[in-house]
């Protein structure tokens, strides 16, 4: 199975122990040509995922204190890689984190990023030098780009390559199959006790007959447990998935937090954000189901329950019964600006949420305002009606 690799980063959280994130659930569009799934529109697409990053940096209704900023899978141009990080480098305040998703590039154009990211991302780059896959330069890599912004203002690039092979299990041709990510990074804060992984939607819920990422995760983290007394704080999965709710995810968060036949003490109190491309999403030769795409989700262990909350922008529930307490936002474009405890435990003497909702924000004639009250309760489905 995939090498989890710890990765201490000079990273300074807010010392209220408390963690704010901006979760961007945009939508792609996106064609399928000769393997590989690119953008329509990059120039339009940099443009929407831009606006997003001048929001940030420059502070508007307050998105600068996230620490935290996170768009979906497959949702950022490739051509745009530099632009993007020129903006993080130079206008981004210190202690922040980027997690982006990225369209395909080939096994060769992500060698090459390697080799440019080599300082953070040795490992990686070392084991692909030393396989036989790098001779396969044209298979298809779907990846993404973890960008630490650390306390000194010194810009740390992490990339990660998808580990599930995507199409292996339905398709006997192999070129089909996306080239398999051989690290996972556990970034772990080296000035305060917060620590995170970043997973690429599929990898989820990856296994082999040997094992899963999860269990790969499961049993990092009771080890750093065991040894530290530190467990893992958070878990992100973005996704561009037309099955976000699938049951087999649902199984994975009940693995996760800790079912009757395994101990999870390493990961039990941490929260899973699952990001996911909004409703607008389209996709050459993937039918929307029912769902549909959308419905990101923060989970955490049913002991830190949520209270229980349903307005149209947002609910809380449990689901299928599991030790999982969720909540589970709708299919629209929507930045989701959200304020996270780091308490490990609920005080059973408040009524303190883990998850504050600190606004909700929608698009309008271009540009993103925040939703009031009415809105956030009654809904507003479509761009058009906040037109």
């Amino acid at each position: 199975m995939v090498q989890l690799l710890e990765k201490f980063i000079p990273l300074r959280p807010p010392v209220e122990d408390r963690v704010s994130m901006l979760l961007a659930q945009i939508p792609s569009r996106l064609r399928y040509r000769n393997y590989f799934y690119t953008l329509v529109d990059p120039r339009g697409q940099w443009s929407a995922v831009e606006q997003i990053l001048r929001m940030v940096a420059r502070g508007q209704d307050h998105l600068d204190r996230a620490t935290f900023l996170v768009f979906p899978e497959v949702s950022v141009p490739f051509e745009h890689k530099d632009d993007f990080l020129t903006i993080i480098e130079k206008d981004f305040r210190p202690n922040t984190v980027t997690i982006a998703g990225f369209e395909h590039i080939t096994l060769r154009q992500f060698w090459q990023l390697l080799g440019e990211h080599d300082t953070h991302n040795a490992e990686a780059h070392r084991l692909l030098l030393e396989s036989a896959d790098r001779a396969e330069g044209d298979r298809p890599v779907n990846w993404c780009l973890v960008a630490v912004k650390d306390d000194h203002g010194d810009l740390r690039c992490f990339v990660e390559a998808k580990t599930h092979p995507f199409f292996g299990e339905e398709f006997l041709d192999q070129p089909r199959d996306l080239y398999r990510g051989q690290v996972l990074y556990l970034f772990r804060s080296q000035l305060a006790p917060l620590s995170f992984i970043v997973l690429i939607c599929l990898d989820y819920i990856y296994r082999d007959r040997h094992g899963s990422n999860i269990l790969t995760i499961i049993r990092k983290a009771n080890e750093i447990y065991y040894r530290e007394r530190q467990p893992l704080d958070l878990l992100f999965v973005i996704q561009c998935n037309p099955k976000p709710e699938h049951q087999v995810f649902r199984d994975t968060a009940v693995g996760f937090y800790g079912e009757h036949l395994i101990f999870t003490p390493g990961v039990k109190t941490a929260t899973t954000v699952l990001l996911n491309a909004s409703g607008e999403t389209e996709i050459d030769g993937v039918a929307e189901t029912r769902a549909g795409f959308g419905h990101s989700a923060v989970l955490v262990h049913k002991g830190r329950r949520l209270p229980a909350t349903s307005v149209a922008e947002y609910s809380t529930d449990e689901p299928g019964g599991g030790p999982v307490s969720r909540l589970r936002f709708g299919r629209e474009t929507r930045l989701y600006h959200l304020d996270l405890s780091l308490f490990h435990e609920r005080d059973p003497r408040t009524s303190r949420s883990p998850i504050k909702i600190l606004s909700v924000h929608g698009m309008q004639h271009g540009r993103w305002r925040t939703l009031e009250g009415e809105e956030i309760i009654s809904g507003v489905s479509t761009r058009e009606e906040l037109d």
